[in-house]
């Protein structure tokens, strides 16, 4: 029986060993990217160098650390996403595209390099938030992982494994089947297992009960998908809260709001990746001339990219072309794109 919100404490230990080397390395990149100015012929490189650091750096932290990969998977999943945010907001810096403001100053060009959610500017000044808007975000993290521990709770007999187990229950295969099996699973199973509290609320028998129990397990999985990113950007908005600095939403309830697969991906779901993204790569496309829609695949296609790096950096033995999940995110992603 899972434990009452006491996560195994080694994946904690080892995912803020991660974060502590991460936070160092992406102070130093603010600083590195400040002084290079806009300058193209300098910042690409930086800022290809600084996406692969991680890799550099991983058998040497967790040789010294004493640490396994299974520990070390939501910290490395936790620095890959960092990284990659240095990484697009230094395309950024070289397209100009940053928001007006963020490099006003150094101090600020370090706090917009290392936040985890996008401050707020207006008129090349950042946005201070309104008040109580850190008590409510805190009040949110509390009822987000609550939620979340209830769901861990909810699948935890299924293996974490919800979407393996409706599309085999329904007889889906295919690309698409797997990379959804893929994404679906790994992300709600490497992640959760490791990391979040699993309450002992026994919701397993109730879902089994279900008239119809595949379709409920795959929204299950939807959902516990939505938690823990949800979690994460929270946690995000209240650092960047606590600092003075207004964060954009994260989401903005695409499970439960939306009306379409447009709306669910194009306005409602993981919205600073969507800012990011629309900044690094859809603007500037756009703005050299090329067609929108042109534009809009090729920013799926660099977002295929980022969550290509996320795996192969926090799931051990994970390779982007790898039999039988070869071609499947692109197909997945370009899915997004006819949406």
């Amino acid at each position: 029986m899972p434990s009452l919100l006491l996560p195994d404490a080694q994946p904690i230990l080892t995912a803020l060993a991660i974060l502590a080397l991460t936070t160092a390395c992406r102070f130093g990149f603010a600083v590195v990217t400040r002084l290079l100015g806009t300058s193209k012929r300098l910042l690409w490189p930086a800022a290809g160098a600084m996406a692969s650091l991680p890799f550099v750096l991983r058998e040497p932290l967790l040789a010294w650390w004493g640490g396994t990969y299974a520990d070390a998977q939501l910290g490395s999943f936790l620095a890959a996403t960092a990284f990659a945010w240095c990484f697009f907001r230094a395309i950024e810096r070289s397209v100009g595209t940053t928001p007006v403001g963020a490099a006003a100053s150094l101090a600020e060009w370090i706090f917009y390099m290392s936040a985890d959610v996008d401050p707020r500017y207006r008129d090349g000044r950042p946005l201070r938030p309104p008040p109580g808007k850190l008590q409510s975000q805190l009040a949110k993290l509390c009822a987000t992982y609550a939620a979340t521990a209830a769901f861990v709770s909810a699948i935890e007999p299924f293996g974490f494994r919800p979407t393996a187990a409706v599309c085999e229950a329904c007889g889906v295969s295919g690309p698409l089947a797997a990379a959804l099996v893929r994404v679906g699973d790994n992300l709600s199973g490497a992640a959760f297992r490791s990391s979040a509290a699993s309450a002992p609320l026994l919701l397993a028998s109730q879902l089994g009960a279900l008239a119809e129990p595949s379709r409920n397990l795959l929204s299950a999985g939807t959902v516990l998908i939505y938690l823990f990113l949800s979690l994460l950007l929270t946690l995000g908005s209240i650092l960047v809260l606590a600092q003075g600095h207004d964060p954009i939403d994260g989401f903005d309830n695409p499970v439960f709001k939306s009306c379409s697969p447009r709306e669910f991906w194009g306005r409602r779901w993981n919205l600073q990746v969507n800012a990011m993204l629309k900044r690094s790569c859809y603007k500037p496309l756009a703005g050299a001339g090329l067609a929108a829609p042109l534009a809009t695949l090729a920013t799926f296609g660099a977002s295929a990219g980022f969550h290509e790096y996320q795996f192969a950096l926090s799931m051990p033995g994970y390779r982007p072309a790898r039999y039988p999940y070869r071609c499947h995110y692109c197909c997945y992603w370009y899915s997004h794109h006819h949406c």
